[in-house]
């Protein structure tokens, strides 16, 4: 009896194995930020919904992402920023992974000023502007110098504005204070903006304080690679793009189709996670939120079929 027993065990294990080799799961790779949390779960639900297909978001860095798409581990991520894989043109060259569609483009990051300061100084557009306005930004710690607050250190961003603090000869007038996470350093803007304050720091988008807070990016000669590598210029904008495995299109022709069709902004994703923060929800609850405030711009992303389900799913 015990031997019958045990293979009888052993028959049913194998019988679930199966079940859960032929039911289809899409895996997403997600890293550890707001905007890529907020793209994987508008995708999550439009799929599963819409498609029929179910989706676990798994996370991931971006080394894992790749690597993931490559070995099929992982079979889509809604936000690789390309210029943050040295490999990415010969991958795709390559076939190792599929761009399937830009999600954004228009991301910019630098040195930012609160809408009301400009306002009240409108000759105050550009980053050397700020020598002629030091006084403005004192630092609470005391001294004569202003402040400007910067990301953590070891960041690449905050490497470059330290050379573009000597480039432009600002460390003549302003300390530059790293600050050890992005959410201390948007607290000492929140606090500066909710007494209209000034306030002059680094920042980027897509993210919830560009997206709950009027700021304007200072100016800054255009973007030339030579130049950024001595501290002088903006910013690069970056290309971040969906991306699958390379037997995606075969596996899932419908929501590949669909995928082909994802196109967002910076100011969309970053009114995302200001909706996150304001409402303290996590996000899915964005998602749902987005879904239903936009079905104008996602409604041609996905078949009538689809549109319906989703629809019928999160009313």
């Amino acid at each position: 009896m015990k031997k019958v027993m045990t293979l009888f065990a052993g028959f049913l294990f194998a019988f679930a194995l199966a079940g859960c080799a032929q039911e289809e799961v899409i895996v997403i790779g997600e890293g550890n930020w707001d905007s890529n949390a907020f793209h994987d779960e508008v995708a999550k639900i439009i799929i599963e919904e819409g498609y029929g297909v179910t989706v676990d978001i798994v996370p991931a860095d971006t080394s894992i992402m790749v690597s993931g798409l490559k070995s099929q581990d992982v079979n889509l991520t809604m936000e690789l920023w390309s210029d943050n894989i040295v490999t990415y043109d010969d991958d795709i060259a390559n076939g190792e992974y599929l761009e399937v569609a830009t999600n954004f483009d228009d991301n910019q990051q630098g040195l930012y000023i609160p809408a009301y300061l400009q306002e009240q100084y409108p000759d105050l557009t550009h980053v050397e502007d700020l020598k002629d306005y030091a006084d403005l930004f004192p630092n609470p710690e005391g001294g004569d110098l202003g402040i400007i607050y910067g990301g953590p250190e070891g960041w690449s961003a905050t490497v470059f504005l330290y050379d573009k603090m000597e480039a432009y000869n600002l460390d003549d007038f302003f300390t530059f204070k790293t600050i050890d996470s992005s959410a201390a350093l948007n607290a000492t803007l929140a606090s500066a903006y909710a007494n209209e304050e000034p306030w002059v720091g680094y920042n980027w988008e897509p993210t919830w304080a560009i997206g709950l807070y009027d700021m304007v990016l200072l100016e800054d000669s255009p973007y030339s690679a030579d130049d950024f590598a001595q501290g002088i210029g903006a910013f690069p904008s970056v290309d971040v793009n969906v991306a699958v495995d390379p037997d995606f299109p075969d596996n899932y022709p419908e929501v590949y189709a669909f995928l082909q069709n994802y196109e967002t902004s910076s100011g969309i994703t970053s009114s995302a996670l200001a909706y996150m923060q304001e409402n303290e929800v996590e996000a899915y609850d964005a998602a749902v939120w987005f879904l239903l405030e936009n079905t104008d711009l996602w409604s041609d992303w996905v078949t009538t079929e689809a549109y319906d389900n989703i629809m019928e799913a999160i009313q």
